[in-house]
């Protein structure tokens, strides 16, 4: 199979019979490419080098100042999931799965059982019998908070939340469950 070099462009064609060269041609708008190329790398180093000779601040956790010992949150933070109770010390989750319905993670487990009148765990006739939250696939994205139409799961302001072992960040409804104590010592 021949080429048919009618169809090709000049550009892609070299020119044997003058013996120059099309495709190595240095111009000045290909000098001043390399020029102005060295100058922003000298300028992103200047700003480089000047930044190491600079006095480094520190903020000291988790032994610094402030309430949290050194760590200074947003009221807007996102971090672990806290489980509410109302007023009586009920649990408000009513299990209506709406939290694990709309996380993009798919990372909440949520299993149902009705309530009986010797044992109420909620006010509502189910309640959450299991409850789990795996921290190796939640993006804290908050969808389950704003899905949630009783005010169960909010966003609270922990963050310690590293293991070496992964097993530890499935957070059960226990590790997560207001205790009844914080609600007594809040009134």
């Amino acid at each position: 199979m021949g080429v048919n070099r009618s169809k090709i462009s000049a550009t892609h064609y070299k020119d044997t019979t003058s013996g120059s060269n099309s495709i190595w041609n240095p111009s000045y708008t290909w000098l001043m490419s390399i020029v102005d190329n060295i100058a922003g790398i000298a300028k992103g180093m200047s700003i480089t080098f000047g930044e190491i000779f600079e006095h480094t601040q520190v903020e000291n956790y988790p032994d610094g100042r402030g309430p949290l010992r050194g760590a200074v949150l947003e009221q807007r933070f996102r971090g672990a999931h806290v489980l509410q109770r109302d007023e009586n010390g009920l649990e408000k989750c009513v299990a209506c799965f709406l939290c694990a319905a709309a996380c993009p993670a798919n990372c909440i487990f949520i299993e149902a059982a009705d309530n009986t009148e010797e044992q109420r765990i909620s006010s509502s006739e189910r309640y959450a019998k299991v409850y789990n939250i795996d921290y190796n696939r939640c993006i804290f994205c908050g969808y389950c908070v704003e899905a949630c139409p009783t005010d169960a799961i909010t966003h609270g302001h922990g963050f310690e939340l590293a293991t070496l072992n992964a097993t530890n960040l499935v957070m059960r409804k226990g590790d997560m469950l207001v205790p009844i104590e914080a609600l007594t010592a809040a009134k």
